[in-house]
């Protein structure tokens, strides 16, 4: 009995951990995309934008990097409690969330290519800040190219671990059902994106956000449903 009983007790602290989690991964990828480098990325002039905001650009390479940590994070802390209710399951969100993290190094790194290419870029000639700018927005539309498989990998991933969370009931089912609402709309945006449109921006990827931090601040106030974890756990 004082086992079991230690056993749901650390499960509680995990999920407040991984709440934590939610809310870093979610905050560090708001300030590194939508706060720092959209503003600084619109206009033709974007590479003397990016080197003169040096400072800014690693800070947002650095942020994305919490990002992916915090993801896998999340997946390495729960995983002891999914894999009691699907080891399978546990095991394919583990690795997909581990490919976030990757896909994270690889975006940071594009990223860092182009700020060394603005450098040049504010000290290049007539001639060379063409072919500059071109090198640039490839390596940018490549950056895009890799977060959107990032985001198809978060897809996929939350679709598993909102199914999961369903069927255990380890949280109330009305958060598991927004969670797949969300993975859908967010999947739609950025199948559309891939094809050169826009379903809805913004206004799709929002419910997904807000369920990540809905999510987040549950884990840490109430966490998981202890009656729903297993003896085992």
């Amino acid at each position: 009995m004082a086992e079991n009983i230690n056993s749901k007790y650390a499960a509680k602290n995990a999920t407040r951990f991984a709440g934590i989690l939610f809310l870093v991964q979610m905050t560090a990828a708001v300030i590194s995309h939508s706060v720092i480098l959209v503003p600084m990325l619109r206009g033709e002039n974007f590479l003397a934008n990016i080197s003169a905001n040096e400072v800014k650009v690693i800070i947002a390479m650095l942020l994305d990097l919490v990002t992916g940590a915090s993801v896998f994070g999340i997946s390495v802390i729960l995983f002891p409690i999914l894999k009691k209710h699907s080891e399978s399951i546990a095991l394919w969100y583990l690795g997909l969330r581990l490919t976030e993290w990757v896909i994270a190094l690889l975006s940071g790194m594009f990223l860092l290519t182009v700020l060394v290419i603005s450098k040049d870029y504010v000290h290049a000639s007539i001639q060379e800040t063409s072919f500059l700018q071109t090198l640039s927005e490839y390596f940018l539309n490549l950056r895009g190219s890799i977060r959107n498989l990032m985001l198809l990998c978060f897809c996929l991933s939350a679709s598993m671990f909102y199914f999961l969370l369903f069927r255990s009931r380890l949280l109330p089912r009305f958060i598991s059902v927004w969670g797949l609402i969300g993975v859908i709309l967010l999947f739609a945006e950025i199948l559309s994106s891939i094809f050169g449109s826009s379903l809805g921006g913004i206004m799709l990827m929002l419910p997904m956000g807000l369920n990540e931090i809905f999510l987040g601040v549950w884990l840490i106030v109430k966490g998981f449903n202890l009656s729903a974890l297993r003896e085992d756990v």
